[in-house]
């Protein structure tokens, strides 16, 4: 029996959202109470690209929770960084080899073009609500990356001009009207929702993502690109970023 990764080092530290001219990304997310490793985790990058790229988003639960979903969980968000040029479903079959060691996890993988077209895959309990415009129509299929997948399937979708997404794990309830936390940065929606609908007894991370959202979805007056400061590797790791293509990896940390 093949051995479980090692506990990964902490990723380095930057800004975790992403924005181009069109699309606006954010996320965050936080350990089940009492535990200081977060079995979730995510990826936001901006992928280069001519005229102009396009956003990667992958969202990660491990199975259960603490340092073995946290192996999990950062051996999917490696896998997903080292094939990021791929489309999602090809992500999520290189993850589903590469978790087979691990407990597992659920995922879900989202690439959007800058002219609103997009592509996306997930297995497990990974949720997809719109905020704003549109329904998304967008769901995983049963399974366990890593330990269960029978299906892949490749879901096409198209965002209009202020449509909003807001990605999230299991651990945040998607009962509420999640509508009513716009509007704000995108990592202001996302962690005022985990903070507001996160369930008590599991992880909990959400990723919000904006196609022409405007006025809904602002840049961050506390810190917006390169100028941010960066956070630590035991601190909220959740701002968003203007600049650059730059692979952003989401791990957990709460600051009163």
């Amino acid at each position: 029996m093949s051995e479980p990764p090692s506990p990964p080092a902490s990723p380095p530290a930057s800004p975790l959202g992403a924005r181009s001219r069109a699309i606006a990304a954010g996320g965050y997310s936080r350990p089940l109470p009492g535990f200081v490793e977060c079995g979730d985790t995510f990826v936001i990058e901006l992928l280069p690209g001519e005229p102009a790229g396009a956003l990667l988003v992958a969202l990660v639960d491990g199975l259960g929770h603490g340092s073995e979903a946290g192996i999990a969980a950062q051996a999917a968000a490696r896998t997903v960084l080292g094939h990021r040029e791929l489309p999602p479903d090809e992500i999520l079959r290189h993850c589903d080899q590469q978790l087979r060691p691990t407990r597992g996890a659920a995922m879900a993988v989202l690439r959007l073009e800058a002219d609103g077209r997009g592509e996306f895959c997930g297995i497990g309990n990974v949720e997809v609500q719109s905020l704003a415009g549109r329904p998304a129509g967008l769901f995983c299929l049963p399974g366990i990356v890593g330990h269960s997948v029978r299906t892949l399937r490749t879901m096409p979708f198209t965002m209009q001009s202020g449509d909003i997404y807001c990605l999230h794990t299991d651990g945040v309830s998607g009962r509420g009207n999640l509508r009513g936390f716009l509007p704000g940065a995108p990592r202001t929606v996302a962690r005022s929702i985990v903070d507001a609908c996160g369930r008590a007894h599991d992880d909990a991370t959400a990723v919000v993502l904006g196609y022409g959202a405007g006025a809904k979805l602002p840049a961050d007056a506390g810190g917006d690109g390169d100028g941010a400061p960066p956070a630590d590797a035991a601190g909220d790791r959740d701002r968003d970023a203007r600049s650059g293509p730059r692979p952003v990896t989401g791990r957990a940390g709460q600051r009163d």
